[in-house]
């Protein structure tokens, strides 16, 4: 993509995996490493369905489709900017017939889609409560980061009606919420199954964490090993090399 292609203040940047890019504009909320952790958490098969919901500049998307060669691979966001973007990244990746990307609110979505639609649900949410602290004066910015335009509930109700009986759905969220995340999977028949928690470092509290669900799954949630961010160094484990770097092999 040449540079008069891109719009004012927008950036091109990669995702070193299928020498995939990302259009992205520094004042809307760019993708952080929440996004790669739960790109490289999610396992969904070939043949799925998948629906990446809040998906902003569509990373998660990206990401998910070249890792598991998936056929089709949804994100809304309620954001046209973003949407705007992702749609072009697509293109330009020469992924529009794998990846779509549609500008929607999440309360309309069950209208937009049809019930059980999907078989895997991503999302990476907002994680702030409105009144838990300063909201970012850049709309764009606040809108990703607190739950301005939608609550967790939201998420998690709107999963439900989306996923197939059978699906999954996987969340990254703060740790301090995870007592109300997994009220809230309890609540619309979401199981978890599987779970990570994620440390800055070895001897630091668990920050984040990344809950897989199934709906109408039975008993038994599997803790798998915690994420550890940065070595004594202050450098990225070998983990999150890899994640970041998965062709380097």
């Amino acid at each position: 993509m040449a540079n008069q292609d891109l719009k004012p203040g927008e950036r091109l940047d990669k995702l070193l995996i299928d020498d995939l890019e990302l259009i992205q504009d520094p004042k809307h909320f760019c993708f952080s490493l929440d996004a790669v952790l739960l790109a490289n958490f999610v396992n969904p098969k070939k043949k799925d369905r998948v629906l990446d919901l809040g998906t902003g500049t569509g990373v998660i998307p990206h990401l998910t489709q070249a890792k598991y060669d998936l056929q089709e691979v949804w994100g809304i966001d309620i954001q046209q900017e973003v949407i705007d973007m992702a749609q072009r990244s697509a293109k330009y990746n020469k992924l529009e017939d794998k990846l779509n990307f549609t500008e929607i609110d999440l309360k309309e979505a069950l209208e937009f889609f049809g019930s059980e639609s999907f078989d895997y649900i991503i999302s990476n949410p907002p994680y702030m409560k409105v009144g838990s602290g300063k909201v970012s004066p850049k709309k764009e910015v606040a809108i990703a980061r607190y739950e301005l335009e939608c609550k967790l509930e939201d998420i998690v109700k709107v999963s439900n009606q989306l996923v197939k009986y059978g699906g999954k759905v996987a969340y990254i969220h703060r740790a301090k919420r995870l007592a109300e995340l997994l009220a809230l999977m309890k609540d619309y028949n979401l199981t978890p199954k599987r779970m990570r928690l994620i440390h800055s470092s070895k001897d630091s509290k668990a920050k984040l964490v990344l809950v897989e669900a199934v709906k109408g799954g039975g008993s038994g949630l599997e803790i798998k090993d915690p994420v550890i961010v940065y070595n004594k160094k202050g450098n990225y484990t070998t983990e999150i090399e890899n994640m970041y770097h998965p062709e380097r092999d």
